[in-house]
């Protein structure tokens, strides 16, 4: 696996797209500002669902509802974290692919995502506003929240490592 991860770090260390993030003053810094704010719209919307889990606001609208106004902004701002990440990682490739923090938060970005969908899943049979979650819902709710704190803490301590 180091192996692979070596030649792809060797081949995007050739890429022009490589030489252009490191030779634009401004490119970096616009990428990363893009990346953070996809990632607050991201974690925003996770956390809005996750508090209606647990009855702490919009309780006006049922679950189910909010899970389907959310899922947009969670698929665009995925699609934006997407491209940005990998504009960051052809910028210093080597300093991204070969940390281990690195590594860690993509793990924790695939079980973010698993937990959203069990969460979104989980919800649709919510239909009423008031309607109370059941204990597993609320469980998937808090571990999401989590998860996604941890991986912005790595994400944060990629830049000092």
């Amino acid at each position: 696996m180091m192996n692979l991860i070596s030649a792809l770090v060797a081949w995007l260390d050739t890429t022009a797209l490589h030489q252009t993030m490191q030779t634009v003053e401004w490119a970096v810094p616009a990428v990363q500002t893009v990346h953070i704010l996809a990632i607050a719209a991201v974690f925003a919307s996770s956390l809005v669902l996750s508090l209606r889990a647990f009855q702490l606001a919009g309780t006006d609208w049922s679950p189910a509802r909010w899970a389907a106004r959310l899922n947009g902004w969670i698929g665009g701002g995925l699609v934006v974290l997407l491209v940005s990440g990998a504009l960051m990682i052809t910028g210093e490739p080597g300093r991204s692919l070969n940390n281990a923090l690195f590594q860690t938060k993509m793990l924790l970005l695939l079980l973010a995502l698993a937990l959203f969908f069990a969460l979104t899943r989980s919800v649709r049979t919510f239909v009423a506003p008031g309607q109370r979650t059941s204990a597993s819902v609320r469980l998937l709710a808090g571990l999401l929240m989590l998860v996604w704190c941890a991986m912005m803490i790595c994400g944060r301590w990629i830049a000092y490592t």
